[in-house]
């Protein structure tokens, strides 16, 4: 097989995309689980017709881009993937695409944008019918200093406008409020943190859409919401309201009593490590998460710390002479002893961008006069 990928393409006057690789037509099953081998009923099929492979040119709607978020409904004439990525991406940058023309500085903002769709989406399920009362019930039911730290959290979720600013208090309490309900849902089955069936479940939450928000956006009658350490049978709004009790209490552990002092970024932080894994820049301050735009992805039932950063960012304008604008966050060289090395870091971190000229009479600007000319041996 070849690689799959999604190629965006453009020029002056047009824009594309495609799905690359080779996608086997499977006689039966999916291939998530292993087959017998020697029953011929999972033989491969060849391959789908390149015809099949998700493309578009020149929408009607002016834009195109993918945040590896699910491009084809169910049902679709070709098994293209069984993993997708959490959609906030893709539909953050639909509405940004979408909220009229761009240029280079709409762009950098677009790349830099650290709004999650997702903190609206867990309001909305908050306050649907059938969830409004049974929540307060359930926080009116919770020992008094528990009641009164799940009214907090509950309060300042409501009021939250999804931007995860590293300064951000609200920021903190909903990705605390995250990272406990995951805990909550899931822990008392699939624990100890230890075992090998919790570490499959944070690891899969890293690579494509996870079970946690699954369930706090759905999944009512999951046996999970019953909490087996307990006689009594919990139910989602039972475990819901523990969870914003318990992102208080983490908050309070690890970034003290004083809320005013709260910030996403004291917990979420970007560091640059060598080969040997050893830090050689941070921790600095991050804002976002695994949904945003800006992506800052942590581990889930582990900590906050930023698992992987966007390196290399691109812009092409063609309305300049020279269109291409780029940065690396690492810097050019990946040589210790170089001047360049980990120059780029403060630069990524501000949105600085690097012009490239492509004209040979702009040479000179950025790249100087020295020259390593390289000619092949006669």
């Amino acid at each position: 097989c070849a690689i799959g990928l999604n190629m965006l393409f453009t020029d002056a006057s047009h824009i594309g995309w495609q799905v690359t690789g080779r996608f086997p037509n499977r006689r039966e099953g999916e291939g998530l689980l292993p087959s017998p081998g020697w029953e011929g009923r999972y033989d491969w099929d060849g391959y789908a017709d390149p015809m099949l492979h998700p493309y578009d040119q020149d929408p009607a709607q002016g834009w195109l881009g993918t945040a590896n978020q699910r491009i084809i409904p169910h049902g679709y004439g070709m098994q293209l993937s069984n993993s997708w990525y959490y959609p906030e991406r893709g539909e953050r940058l639909a509405e940004l695409a979408g909220s009229g023309k761009h240029d280079g500085r709409s762009m950098i903002a677009m790349q830099y944008d650290q709004t999650t769709p997702f903190a609206a989406k867990l309001k909305k399920m908050f306050e649907a019918p059938g969830m409004a009362q049974p929540l307060k019930k359930a926080i009116d039911a919770l020992p008094e200093a528990e009641r009164s730290k799940a009214r907090e959290a509950y309060s300042r979720l409501m009021a939250f406008d999804g931007k995860l600013s590293p300064v951000s208090a609200d920021a903190a309490i909903y990705e605390l409020f995250l990272q406990e309900s995951a805990r909550q849902i899931f822990l008392d089955k699939l624990g100890p943190e230890s075992s090998p069936a919790w570490k499959a479940l944070m690891a899969n939450g890293a690579l494509s859409y996870s079970a946690q928000a699954d369930h706090l956006l759905g999944q009512e009658d999951s046996p999970f919401w019953d909490d087996s350490r307990t006689p009594q049978k919990e139910d989602k709004p039972a475990i819901l309201a523990r969870s914003l009790a318990a992102a208080i209490s983490a908050g309070e552990s690890q970034l003290g009593g004083d809320r005013r002092a709260w910030q996403w970024g004291k917990l979420h932080s970007y560091s640059w490590k060598n080969a040997s894994g050893q830090v050689i820049r941070g921790p600095l301050q991050a804002g976002g998460d695994h949904s945003t735009l800006n992506s800052s992805p942590y581990r889930w039932g582990q900590d906050f710390n930023v698992t992987q950063a966007p390196a290399l960012r691109l812009i092409v304008d063609f309305g300049q002479s020279e269109p291409l604008s780029v940065m690396n966050s690492s810097g050019q060289s990946g040589n210790p002893a170089s001047p360049n090395y980990l120059n780029g870091i403060d630069a990524w971190l501000k949105g600085q961008y690097l012009s490239l000229p492509l004209q040979p009479q702009n040479f000179d600007r950025l790249y100087g006069k020295t020259r390593l000319t390289l000619a092949p041996g006669k």
